[in-house]
Parts: structure tokens; sequence; C-alpha cells
């Protein structure tokens, strides 16, 4: 849910900002539901109107709700046959369908001790509305948080040159993020099951198909957005799933699926949403997998992983006596072709990119065992023990063992090789724990604090078709 404030005072035309916005959106064919406030002829002096009528947006029935006496405070006194009606909406309004936009005018110096409409609150939240949008009075934005229970999205100054403007951008680029938030947890969904499978089983070529399978995945999820360089935090949120995965490698997968959306990103950003981004986009994912294992590798161990498979390389061409290779040409051979590979299945996808194959959509949106969103992560202490039992597994150090015999072999000094293997501990240890320690829910909080409240109801969403025994699909969304 996006929750949007539009802050200022008393006759400072909060409710006509709203009006526009719902006239806006019934233009885009979407349903608008709430209300209104609307004020009498209003005194001098920033003053509250004598008067003020409720207007339901969704039938336009008007209720008087408020007029003024003095002999209490705050000077109001409301109708309770309005609160009634306003109560019955609130309950239908939980009882229905999701709706699109729900605008409530307004949070004032009642809501902020507690009455008014705040008694709405939860059952609007309960309706799980796209968009809601409500006008809060100047200085009360903080008190009306705390009777809230949430923090704004995004406060926006009804004084503000650009404050329809920045309305206005802000509900379509939630309709980019909804949608991103819906393909990043899919592709954490397609990874966490398809990807369990093909690595569990070890089968040949699993890093390709995957890697040419995210690709495709974002190719289909670009497609529906306004700004489809957006796209990138597709990849982003479904490596951050990979790491509630409870078993299994992180780092490799994590690193290959972030990677795999920047490439893309950069691709379709440079030449544009045609069909030349598309697949450059999908011919770099593929390259990526191939050479991001040897990447983290050297990552691991440094420039001795290239010499020492060099130097294998070599030996084999001499005893099978054919014309060797150097170990980066065979390298880069093998990149191109999974290159080529990679943006011949992106291709085909963009070739039918409005209408996703129901095989993979199924995959995709059902609901996904292998990612724990509810876990309590790991303290610092613990995620230290884990990355300790993550550079323990046997295949973390079978290609630092290679590395090590080969270095020893062809006459380098033991300090050189245990430098090796200090330099594979060190840095494994590091990463593994730092994936380990990596906390979703902080990570939303950090997102929303900095202002960026488009990736982290993103990432909400990804994470809430985790939770949900009915995950939406593509077909559900308002567009």
């Amino acid at each position: 849910m996006l929750l949007i404030g539009i802050l200022g005072p008393v006759g400072s035309g909060k409710t006509v900002l709203l009006r526009n916005l719902a006239d806006w959106w019934r233009g885009q064919g979407k349903e608008v539901d709430g209300f209104i406030a609307l004020a009498g002829e209003r005194a001098p002096g920033k003053r509250g109107a004598p008067r003020y009528d409720i207007e339901m947006l969704k039938t336009s029935r008007r209720y008087m709700y408020a007029v003024r006496d003095e002999s209490v405070q705050p000077p109001y006194r409301f109708d309770e046959e309005t609160s009634a009606a306003l109560s019955h909406w609130a309950d239908e309004l939980a009882g229905g369908e999701p709706p699109s936009l729900v605008i409530v005018d307004e949070f004032g110096p009642v809501e902020a001790s507690g009455g008014g409409h705040v008694s709405l609150w939860s059952r609007i939240c309960a309706s799980r509305p796209e968009v809601v949008a409500v006008t809060v009075r100047e200085g009360l934005e903080s008190a009306i948080q705390t009777q809230l229970g949430v923090t704004f999205n995004l406060l926006i100054d009804v004084d503000s040159p650009e404050a329809w403007d920045t309305l206005r951008q802000a509900c379509v680029a939630h309709l980019d993020w909804m949608r991103i938030g819906l393909y990043g947890g899919g592709a954490g969904g397609f990874e966490a099951s398809v990807g369990a499978i093909l690595h569990g089983g070890q089968i040949p070529l699993r890093g390709l198909f995957m890697s040419s399978m995210q690709s495709v995945i974002m190719t289909y999820g670009a497609d529906g957005l306004g700004n489809r360089g957006r796209v990138v935090w597709v990849s982003l949120i479904a490596a951050s799933l990979k790491a509630l995965s409870p078993a299994g490698n992180r780092v490799r997968p994590m690193m290959a699926i972030t990677l795999q959306g920047i490439l893309f990103g950069l691709a379709i950003t440079l030449l544009g949403w045609n069909v030349l981004g598309v697949v450059l986009g999908g011919f770099l994912v593929g390259a990526w997998s191939a050479i991001q294992g040897v990447a983290l590798q050297y990552l691991f161990v440094g420039n001795e992983l290239l010499r020492a498979y060099d130097s294998i390389i070599q030996w084999i061409a001499k005893q099978l006596d054919v014309r060797a290779l150097g170990f980066l040409a065979l390298v880069s051979g093998w990149t191109i072709l999974c290159g080529l590979v990679s943006g011949g299945l992106t291709l085909l996808a963009w070739k039918h990119r409005t209408h996703m194959p129901a095989r993979l959509r199924d995959v995709m949106f059902r609901k996904t065992k292998g990612v724990t969103v509810e876990g309590k992560p790991a303290g610092i202490s613990g995620a230290m023990r884990r990355g300790l039992k993550d550079i323990a597994r046997p295949l973390f150090w079978l290609p630092v063992a290679i590395v090590v015999g080969v270095m020893l072999a062809t006459g380098s000094p033991l300090e050189s090789a245990l430098w090796v293997v200090l330099r594979a501990a060190g840095v494994g240890f590091v990463l593994f724990s730092v994936v380990r320690a990596f906390d979703i829910h902080r990570f939303i909080k950090w997102l929303q604090n900095k202002g960026h409240w488009g990736p982290a109801l993103a990432y909400q969403r990804a994470i809430d078709r985790f939770r949900t025994s009915d995950p939406p699909s593509p077909d559900s969304e308002r567009r």
C-alpha cells in the first residue's frame, strides 16, 4: 500500500488537490473510494469553516458531518448518524475487493488525539488498497503517524508548485513498483523451486538455464513498466530472497542474479526498449553466467587462479599431443556461446512479450516453498558462526585445493600457497557472514527512511507473495 499525505494548513487547497486526484484516477479507467470534506464559507484568519459536509466519492452522496461549536475542544460537534455511516462504509470496504484508490479527508486535531477518522483506519488497511491518499493538517503529521501506527511513504506540501505533478507521478510510479514486486517475487520463487531442483540434482548447464530464464522473466516484467530501467530491481529482489533460503549456497547465486539485473538494465538503458537492447541484455546475462563462477573464484584466490588453470590446460594438451588454447581463450569462447543461447531465448520472449507462457506463469506465481520470510535473522555472532560453516564445505575448498596443488607442483614457494589459502578463507568468511546477516525487513525500513518508497513497496509486495496462500498473478494487476 502506498500511503500519501497531502500536508497543509486550513484552507490551503488540500481537498481541491484530492478532488483533482480522484478525477484523474477515474480518467485512467479505475475506481475511487473514500470521501472528501466540503467546507462552508470560512472566516478570516485560517480558521476552520462553520460547517463541514462529507461527500462519498463512490456514490456522490453527501452527509452533514461537523458544526463549529466554540464551547468544546476541538471546536466541532460531529453528527452521530454520519459517523455511523462512515463506520458502515469502512466495514463494507474491508469486506470487499481490494480498492484501487482510497481517499480520506482529513486527519486533523481530532485524529491527532485518537478520535475521528482514526477509528476507520484499521478497516481501511484490512481492505488492502493499492493507494491511500489523505489530507493532514500541517504540524500534526508526527502525531497522526503515531495514531495510525504507520509512516507516510510520501508527504507532499500542498503549497509546493510541483504538488500536483509529484502526486500524479507517484501514483504512476506506484504501478511500476507493484509490478516489480510481483515479478521480483516470482523470479525469487522460480529460483527457490526450479533452481533448487536443478542444483540439487547437479543438472549440467543449470547455471546457463537459470540465467537465461532470469533474462526472460525481466523481459516480460519490463514490458509493462512505465520506466523500464526499473526492471533491475526485479533481479535485486530475487537475489535478496535467495538470502532467505534456509539451505544451500547463497553467495554465488546472489552475485549472479544481481549482476544479471544490472547488465540487462544497462543494455536497455543504452540501446532503448527495442529488440537490440533486449537481445544485448540477454546476451550479457548469458555471458555473465559463463564467467561468474570464475569471477567468484578469482575473488577468493586472485591471479594464481588464472595461472593454475592455464597450466592445467597446457599439461592436458601436451598429454593429448594437441595444440593448446589458453585459459582465457577457452573462457572467452564459452562466454560467447552462453551469451548467444541466452540472447536467443530472450529474443523469443521479446517476440511474445505480451503473453507469458502458461507453464512459466504457473511456476512463477504459484505458492512456493524454500523462502523463509518470518524467521528471525541471525545476529552478528550467529552470522559469523554460519559463515564459518559455509567455508567449511568441501565444495568451497575444491578449487582452492586445485590452485594450491598446481602452485606447489610448478615450484611456487610454500608461503605463496599458504597466502592463497588464507585469502580464500578470509574473503569467504566475510562474504558468507555478511549474507547470513542480511535482514530483508531491516533493509526495507532503511529504504523507507531514505525516501526510497518505491523499492520498499516492491520488496514488501514480493515478501507478501510468500505469505499468502494464493499469490497474485500478472492477470490480477490493475494496469
